[in-house]
């Protein structure tokens, strides 16, 4: 028996799938790939069995924590936030200034103002959206206090459209009565 899989491959064509992103589909794919499997004892000594992690450098970068960034400091923060407070936006000859002042590169400065607009709008976003929450719920409020009012009147409404009703039948029998001749 072959362990090895020399002798079982699976032919080299695919057939084509029916879309508009067929160039991106790869024909050479082979599903199964041949594997070469050495004997326990022929891996030479100081070689591992599993390949190789990833560097340390590698690793930390891809979770956020890469050395070679680095944060800006307070100082640095201040003069930027102080420079947004003046101009929302970034001219060319500000960006170069302000990146020899706080000795930053000039695509530092704009990515740093770009990220600080997106939060800027984020910010009034929510504040608009609090107010209009807060009006939301003023006018809520003014409904329900009318729908309570208009409830009320209408109880008020019936309870006078019935009470007249009551008069007016009490009132065609006293008329009645009286109008009624005597049998003398």
């Amino acid at each position: 028996m072959d362990w090895n899989n020399e002798g079982f491959r699976v032919p080299g064509f695919v057939s084509r799938p029916e879309s508009s992103f067929s160039f991106l589909y790869n024909y050479t794919y082979d599903q199964f790939p041949a594997t070469e499997m050495k004997q326990v004892g022929s891996i030479p000594s100081g070689q591992q069995m599993l390949p190789p992690l990833m560097g340390t450098k590698n690793c930390m970068s891809m979770y956020g924590q890469d050395p070679k960034k680095k944060r800006l400091t307070t100082e640095q923060l201040e003069s930027l936030e102080n420079s947004f407070q003046e101009e929302v936006k970034l001219d060319p000859e500000r960006k170069t200034k302000l990146a020899r002042e706080l000795g930053l590169q000039p695509r530092q400065i704009a990515v740093w103002f770009q990220n600080r607009r997106a939060r800027w709008k984020n910010k009034q976003l929510e504040n608009l959206y609090d107010a209009l929450k807060e009006e939301y719920n003023a006018v809520l409020r003014e409904k329900q206090k009318l729908q309570q009012e208009v409830t009320a009147l209408r109880a008020l409404l019936k309870d006078h459209v019935t009470k007249k009703q009551i008069s007016d039948i009490s009132g065609e029998e006293t008329v009645e009565s009286t109008s009624i001749p005597s049998s003398d």
